[in-house]
């Protein structure tokens, strides 16, 4: 692997990443996946980014901290706050209790911009029920709600990074759930959906593919987590057809 492209693989370092951080994955997503830790800038080897298969789909994930670097790089973050609130919904800035609070909320401010991202996140939906969710749930679901502030805050450097603090539920063992429980979870708008994937699909320059990821992120609660994945993989697609990676092939064995 060279010193200016953590992409630029050996054949054993692609084995090792096929067979311990991108388990399960293909060849193509195995490109997918080099060409994400060349945008991000985050190293595998490290442990700062997953490639996870879930539901036979590939999942991008990263550290909190992988994120918070990503963020930091682009020169523009410019503070941000947590808070925390029972169910009573009052927040505060800081956990005393000693139940698990209802849910966090991270204000992230970007140089420039003339509002704050927020992100919230509700303990029910994200809490894994082991572990450190166990241990620390205050500090497990702050990191859920940095992490969709930062995404919100920089989509264009973070849209489809997921932190694996936010993916923690779903790699647990999933509890049989009735069929009328099920299917909000699988709906989604058939019209955006369609229109993300032609809109996708037009786009011209990498300038343009990272507005339409910004306002992708927007209409995001509109779509279904599968129909979201599969946008993600065609703007990912989309970005490496438009920019190739043209010094060295991520897979080389030199």
């Amino acid at each position: 692997m060279t010193s200016n492209s953590i992409t630029v693989w050996t054949s054993e370092q692609t084995q090792l990443i096929s067979s311990t951080i991108a388990p399960g994955c293909s060849n193509d997503e195995l490109r997918l996946f080099a060409y994400a830790c060349q945008r991000t800038g985050l190293d595998p080897f490290s442990k700062q980014i997953y490639a996870i298969k879930r539901g036979g789909k590939m999942t991008i994930q990263a550290g909190i901290d992988g994120l918070r670097a990503i963020a930091e790089r682009t020169g523009e973050l410019d503070g941000s706050s947590t808070e925390w609130c029972g169910e009573d919904g009052q927040w505060t800035d800081v956990w005393l209790s000693s139940k698990s609070p209802a849910a966090a909320k991270t204000t992230i401010w970007r140089k420039g911009s003339q509002h704050p991202f927020v992100g919230v996140a509700r303990f029910a939906d994200y809490n894994a029920g082991q572990g450190l969710w166990s241990k620390m749930p205050a500090a497990m679901i702050a990191k859920c709600s940095e992490a969709l502030a930062l995404r919100k805050a920089f989509p264009a450097n973070l849209s489809g990074v997921y932190s694996t603090d936010e993916m923690a539920q779903a790699d647990t063992t999933v509890q049989p759930v009735s069929v009328t429980e099920a299917l909000p979870a699988s709906n989604g708008d058939a019209k955006v959906f369609a229109a993300g994937k032609a809109a996708i699909a037009k786009c011209k320059s990498i300038e343009e593919l990272s507005k339409l990821t910004a306002r992708m992120e927007a209409r995001k609660a509109d779509l279904s987590d599968e129909q979201n994945q599969q946008l993600l993989e065609l703007a990912l697609a989309k970005e490496l057809e438009l920019k190739p990676i043209d010094d060295e092939d991520a897979f080389s064995d030199d």
